[in-house]
C-alpha cells in the first residue's frame, strides 16, 4: 500500500492522510504492542469525552504497526497561535484546561507511567556498562 508523503513526522512515527483517514506507521526501532498500547489509551480516552480522534483499526502496513483513525479536519492550537499571536493568551487558556481536563482523568486499566519507564529501564541490558564508562 503507498500511502503517499507524510504530513507529519515525529520522534515515534509517521502521520499520513490516506482516503480521508488517517494512518499512524510506527518506526521499526518501537516494541511490536506499541500500537496496541496506544490505541487503548486513545480508545480509553475518546470514551471519556477527551477531544482525540475516534480509532477506527490496529493493523500492518507494508510490515509497520499502523494506527488508523478518523480524520478530523481543522488548525491545531499551536497552529491558531502562530495565526494570531495577539490571542496567545487565549489559546494558552485553552491549553491548560485540556491539560487539566486530561490529568483528572484516573485510567484504572492503563499502566502508570512510572511502571512503564521503571520496566523500561530495567530491561535496557547495557545501561550499567555505559554508566561505568562515564564514570
Amino acid at each position: 500500500m503507498n500511502l503517499g508523503n507524510p504530513i507529519a513526522k515525529g520522534n515515534t512515527s509517521k502521520i499520513y492522510l490516506y482516503d480521508n483517514k488517517i494512518y499512524k506507521v510506527f518506526n521499526d526501532f518501537l516494541p511490536d504492542t506499541e500500537s496496541i498500547n496506544e490505541a487503548k489509551k486513545q480508545k480509553f480516552a475518546y470514551s471519556r469525552g477527551i477531544p482525540v480522534p475516534k480509532v477506527l483499526d490496529v493493523t500492518e502496513v507494508n510490515g509497520k504497526q499502523v494506527i488508523i483513525m478518523e480524520y478530523v479536519k481543522g488548525d491545531t492550537l499551536g497552529d491558531l497561535f502562530l495565526k494570531d499571536q495577539e490571542q496567545a493568551e487565549y489559546y494558552l487558556s485553552l491549553s491548560i484546561d485540556m491539560q487539566l481536563e486530561i490529568h483528572s482523568i484516573i485510567p484504572d486499566a492503563i499502566e502508570p507511567m512510572y511502571d512503564k519507564l521503571y520496566q523500561q529501564i530495567e530491561s535496557a541490558n547495557n545501561l550499567v556498562e555505559i554508566k561505568n564508562l562515564i564514570c
